[in-house]
């Protein structure tokens, strides 16, 4: 079986801005630069069907599928990140040794596991953790799941709307974003945010 550092169930909004800013931290830091991330998607994600309007820094009436397309693009233009259609039937052990299942591509192991499902169905066996209805839905019959703070168990995260988040672009995203910001604090042994600076010509 394969091994990552960190797989992440999901590649929507959530999922690819997490994906995004962990891959952005290995030119940075020594720590974070051979560690492999994989993004498992089934391909739900909401804002396949969805224009924005009122997203910062996206242009008034993107659609949402070509956004989708650029984030996926960004995400694997880096490294130590790989994405794979697929759809997560199970996730067992514990942190450092988590078998993720899949429905077609077999197995994978990882150290952590991010949850990052949206909130439409959250239908994986060994969460750890309830899937119960939505804090923040605008419609009734979204999901998401217990969790504090983003954290389920030692090693098991979960990141946007499945953590409770809105479903906003904007709030995704930077949920998404906190989440690895988190696992990388992790790494480093103290909390530590990625920033990307401007060149000094």
């Amino acid at each position: 079986m394969q091994h990552y550092d960190v797989i992440i169930i999901g590649g929507g909004v959530s999922g690819l801005s997490c994906a995004m800013t962990l891959g952005s931290a290995g030119p940075q830091m020594e720590i974070a630069a051979a560690k492999k991330i994989l993004v498992i998607d089934a391909g739900a994600s909401h804002l396949k069907i969805a224009q924005l309007f009122n997203v910062p820094g996206v242009t008034p009436g993107t659609k949402g599928v070509d956004l989708l397309a650029s984030l996926a693009s960004r995400a694997a233009a880096y490294d130590n990140v790989s994405l794979l259609d697929g759809t997560v039937t199970a996730v067992s052990g514990t942190m450092g040794s988590f078998e993720v299942a899949t429905e077609a591509s077999g197995s994978f192991t990882a150290e952590i596991v991010v949850f990052a499902n949206g909130m439409q169905t959250i239908a994986v066996e060994g969460i750890g953790a309830e899937v119960v209805a939505h804090i923040r839905a605008p419609r009734p019959g979204m999901v998401m799941i217990e969790n504090r703070g983003g954290v389920i168990a030692e090693g098991k995260y979960v990141t946007g709307c499945a953590a409770g988040a809105s479903s906003m672009f904007a709030t995704a995203a930077g949920y998404g974003a906190q989440t690895a910001t988190d696992i990388i604090s992790l790494w480093a042994g103290k909390y530590t945010v990625i920033h990307d600076v401007a060149k000094k010509n």
